[in-house]
């Protein structure tokens, strides 16, 4: 788990990075690199968050009570819309498969 929380917290500080990058080829007025750095942070923030998420869901999910099933259905709510479409759509697919096993 500290290896997972290691990793986490590198890649917000790579987003970070990215944001910082950014900010200073704004100043120079470089707006088309900044624009493709911000992309960068923005998709190195949601793999951290999905990260964030996937270690949630884990935990919510041992138990298995009325009250944390509905936590666990409001957070994977929540990561749905973090995703892109693509990926929404591949865990749309993934959902409707489960449901009919």
């Amino acid at each position: 788990m500290k290896a997972q929380q290691t990793e986490i917290i590198l890649k917000l500080h790579a987003m970070l990075d990215e944001i910082t990058r950014a900010h200073a080829l704004t100043a120079d007025g470089q707006s088309i690199p900044a624009m493709r750095r911000l992309l960068l942070a923005k998709r190195k923030g949601k793999t951290a968050i999905a990260a964030l998420l996937v270690n949630c869901l884990k935990a919510e999910a041992k138990q298995a009570d009325d009250v944390s099933l509905a936590r666990l259905g409001e957070q994977i709510g929540f990561a749905q819309q973090s995703l892109c479409p693509a990926c929404r759509s591949k865990v749309g697919k993934k959902w409707k498969e489960s449901e009919h096993v």
